[in-house]
């Protein structure tokens, strides 16, 4: 049986990240420099054998894996389980708000209006299951978001609660994973 290869990627700047503020499910699209990276990132993973795409249904998301799509001739499929974190009433505040570095370790805990660590990690954990069923043996693209990315790394290694919160990876940056 041959292996599953997992590339997972974040979508390309936005005017949130710049501002340095929470952006989760609101819908943005992504700046000139966020286009300028999803070209680049297309780039970097022409090549790497990748037969899917698919990616959250977030337009800053879906215009990145658009632009990935084009370079490797594939049609990337939305998935509203590739969602950002819905990070509710904290949403559009800054990264470094004392009352969402806090919740932001209580993973139980809903942040206001939105959803918990742990359901957000179960959408995408299941999300992951099924595709890795649905293609084993084949290489897959999976374009989403910052704490999306934490949650299918901490699906494919063991992480502490301290190794899961220092875990970024940056705009139109990918890992790679093996089954």
């Amino acid at each position: 049986m041959s292996n599953t290869t997992i590339y997972s990627a974040r979508h390309g700047e936005t005017d949130f990240n710049v501002k340095f503020c929470l952006c989760g499910q609101i819908d943005i699209p992504l700046t000139d420099k966020g286009i300028e990276q999803a070209h680049t990132l297309a780039q970097s993973l022409v090549g790497k054998g990748i037969e899917y795409i698919y990616c959250s249904d977030l337009c800053r998301a879906v215009t990145t894996a658009e632009i990935v799509g084009q370079a490797l001739n594939l049609q990337p499929v939305p998935d509203a389980r590739l969602r950002e974190t819905d990070f509710g009433a904290m949403e559009c505040r800054k990264r470094d708000d004392p009352e969402y570095l806090r919740r932001s370790q209580a993973f139980a805990e809903r942040f206001p209006e939105g959803e918990s660590i742990l359901q957000s990690a179960h959408r995408v954990y299941t999300f992951l299951d099924e595709i890795i069923d649905r293609h084993s043996g084949k290489t897959i693209l999976l374009v989403s978001h910052g704490w999306t990315n934490k949650m299918i790394a901490s699906y494919f290694r063991d992480m502490t609660n301290e190794e899961f919160g220092r875990f970024v990876l940056p705009n139109c940056e990918f890992a790679r994973y093996e089954i």
